[in-house]
């Protein structure tokens, strides 16, 4: 009897602790339900290979415009961010189609997008420059570009500029060569004869050329009619548009106190922030 006692406490109190676990695990479940059950998820598309605006850094997602977009919303309860790596030309697709709601990969403007997107106020001032060999004293201007071999690849501002080139040049075209490459293999080119110019942002240029050595390599800058030196972030036309006022007020927020020179001295080693006119 005494065993059968003492079995049957043990009985008792496994099913206790049993149900005590139970009720653990569902009230931790509940607290992270109810934790983001009001929340709306934002998702925001980036290459994560265009450094030091997107790229991985021990295993995450991390540059100047995939920091801007985390502390725009880290302030902000009622939104979940999600930031996902994507070839480039999906991010533009994305916005398209409305898998995605932001989209930020050092974006410039040009009248197309512009017509296609909602554009953030400026998140940096990082005009296009040509990145040729120190030898070349030449390419000054878009207009100097004939006969060029000019690699860039499909889709960004360096390529859009090429190609109204070529189409309002047709008699002096440059050469595109249009590549999968990274830029940093691409300036490897431009150093060793296969290419002569790539069109790429003032950012990229100089953090690229100082932290992989490029002796033989420079920047020239160069301007275009109605040129615009500001990068943004992009919103889809379809998405709600208190999004976008929402994302603008916390780019003045940031500006005015501080955090957006944080993250350009961070990322991009430098004040690359835009002038302050912009931001009204």
């Amino acid at each position: 009897m005494k065993k059968k006692w003492v079995s049957g406490v043990i009985v008792l109190m496994l099913g206790a602790l049993i149900a005590g676990c139970g009720n653990k695990n569902e009230a931790a479940s509940g607290e992270q339900n109810s934790g983001s059950a009001d929340q709306k998820t934002i998702t925001a598309a980036t290459s994560g290979v265009s450094n030091p605006f997107s790229y991985e850094k021990d295993g995450q997602l991390t540059g100047y415009d995939v920091e801007v977009m985390k502390a725009i919303f880290k302030d902000l309860p009622e939104y979940k961010l999600e930031v996902q790596a994507i070839e480039f030309e999906g991010i533009l697709t994305g916005l398209d189609n409305g898998r995605f709601q932001l989209g930020a990969n050092n974006f410039s403007s040009n009248e197309e997008r512009r017509s296609k997107y909602n554009f953030s106020l400026p998140i940096i001032e990082n005009a296009n420059v040509f990145v040729v060999r120190k030898d070349d004293n030449t390419l000054k201007a878009i207009e100097d570009l004939k006969g060029y071999k000019a690699v860039t690849e499909v889709g960004n501002s360096g390529a859009t500029l090429l190609e109204n080139y070529n189409e309002a040049n047709p008699d002096a075209k440059a050469e595109i060569m249009y590549t999968d490459e990274n830029f940093v293999k691409q300036f490897e080119g431009i150093e060793a004869g296969r290419y002569d110019v790539r069109i790429i942002s003032r950012v990229s240029a100089e953090k690229a050329i100082k932290e992989h050595g490029f002796t033989n390599l420079k920047v020239v800058p160069f301007s275009t009619a109605n040129s615009d030196p500001g990068s943004y972030i992009l919103l889809s036309k379809s998405a709600d548009s208190s999004l976008l006022d929402l994302v603008n007020k916390r780019i003045k927020e940031m500006y005015a106190d501080g955090t957006l020179l944080k993250i350009s001295q961070e990322q991009l080693g430098g004040d690359y922030l835009p002038k302050k006119e912009l931001m009204e």
